[in-house]
């Protein structure tokens, strides 16, 4: 079998003493690149991103109302879990303000307005709320729901509901029980949830 023997390169030769043959250098292992999988996992989930925001921004624009309502189903049930959670024995407080009409009602200040256009004989003082300034709380409410009034130490019950579409005259509330209502819409939906709310009666005391 012949041998042959490869010529080393300048740089692969090193010093040697005269008289000797040169020693060919071993060439340096090269490390295997990596596969950049880390920044195409990022791409990915990048373009997932963008593709689920341009498809939220797309149903917003053509079924806004859709979009209204599941967002504020998921705000209000967030809202009645944390109640369970973080103070499951406290009240929730309604925060009451003062009267008025729709100029009063868009200043959105985190009260109920007493709406004077609905001051009509058979029908309880109406305080209401837009539902994305604090109203939907009386959305999470179900009947014989306790609360209490901020400032005060009475508690109310929810002795009844009633809905109606928007807008409708104020007629369609004549009957209704309770000292006094609160209002608010329904999130997506051409309704208005009507609560009546009456002050529980104190428990005797026991000898």
């Amino acid at each position: 079998m012949t041998t042959v023997a490869l010529t080393p390169r300048p740089d692969e030769v090193s010093a040697a003493p005269s008289g000797e043959p040169p020693v060919a250098m071993p060439e340096p292992a090269v490390a295997p690149r990596s596969r950049p999988r880390g920044r195409f996992g990022l791409l990915v989930a990048s373009i997932a991103l963008v593709g689920l925001g341009a498809s939220f921004l797309v149903v917003s624009t053509v079924a806004p109302d859709a979009v209204d309502r599941v967002t504020g189903d998921i705000k209000v049930t967030v809202q009645k879990q944390f109640q369970q959670i973080f103070a499951p024995d406290a009240l929730p407080i309604l925060r009451l303000g003062g009267e008025g009409g729709l100029a009063q009602l868009d200043e959105c200040d985190g009260t109920f307005t007493e709406m004077i256009s609905y001051r009509v004989d058979g029908v309880p003082p109406l305080f209401a709320a837009h539902n994305n300034c604090g109203g939907d709380i009386i959305l999470g409410w179900d009947l014989g729901q306790r609360v209490r009034v901020e400032g005060s130490d009475i508690v109310y019950e929810v002795v009844e509901e009633r809905h109606t579409p928007k807008w409708s005259d104020v007629e369609a509330l004549v009957g209704m029980s309770g000292e006094f209502m609160v209002q608010t819409c329904f999130y997506g939906e051409n309704r208005m949830r009507f609560l009546a709310l009456a002050q529980v009666d104190p428990q005797p005391r026991t000898h």
